[in-house]
């Protein structure tokens, strides 16, 4: 069975012990339902990951689309009648740099290799420079449509719901925080919904290209070989 906003809202309104919508009216729990999808992205922005044929603008600057939050991965390249080709690596750009300073303006071609760094989640660079048009398969992490009726279905956090939960609870006893327990009940509720989603370590570079294509390690090798391909 699919699990809908409002099968997470009862979750939450049995543990916060208001049924009916008295202290915590169903729509400002939808709206706190909202707000925790936007914050499980910002988490676990792969729970929200996109793989699509991305057409790129001419140059070696290029962004996700207009929906996403956060850059993933780049796979290969994609020929005008969308069949794949040549795989893309993840190289590191300063080392790109060093070794062939002049590379943003080299020839167009079919893209070797990528770039990414994490203070600028939503921007990517490609080596060589691309075409107006030219295609790439990449990830993306997108945004979370907002949720307007509690009978919406939460495709990318089924399996979530607990996690959810406690993020409503969280936001329902920090209302409420001046009341004896209720801070302390809203503090547990938030550990226990981070603890859920896994969240641990470096948020932006356990989902980083620059390490989870590489096992952990930073590519500089690979851009030893980027002049040769």
């Amino acid at each position: 069975m699919a699990l809908t906003a409002a099968n997470v809202i009862t979750r939450a309104q049995d543990l916060i012990q208001d049924t009916t919508g008295v202290r915590w009216p169903e729509a400002e729990l939808l709206r706190y339902l909202n707000d925790g999808r936007r914050e499980v992205c910002i988490m676990r922005p792969d729970l929200y990951a996109s793989n699509t044929v991305h057409a790129m603008v001419a140059g070696t600057k290029q962004s996700i689309p207009a929906d996403g939050n956060r850059f993933l991965d780049a796979v290969r390249n994609i020929n005008a009648d969308d069949s794949p080709a040549r795989a893309v690596r993840i190289v590191e750009r300063e080392v790109l740099d060093a070794q062939l300073p002049d590379w943003h303006a080299s020839t167009p071609g079919a893209i070797r290799h990528f770039m990414f760094d994490e203070r600028s989640p939503r921007i990517f660079y490609v080596y060589p420079p691309a075409t107006s048009g030219q295609k790439l398969e990449i990830a993306y992490a997108s945004n979370p449509v907002e949720i307007t009726n509690t009978s919406t279905e939460l495709v990318n956090e089924d399996v979530y719901a607990g996690a959810l939960t406690d993020y409503l609870c969280y936001r329902a006893y920090s209302k409420d925080a001046e009341y004896a327990g209720n801070f302390e009940r809203a503090a547990a509720h938030y550990t226990q919904f981070r603890g859920l989603l896994g969240v641990g370590g470096s948020l932006n570079m356990s989902v980083s290209p620059n390490t989870s294509n590489v096992g952990g390690q930073l590519p500089r090798a690979a851009a030893l070989a980027a002049a040769g391909g």
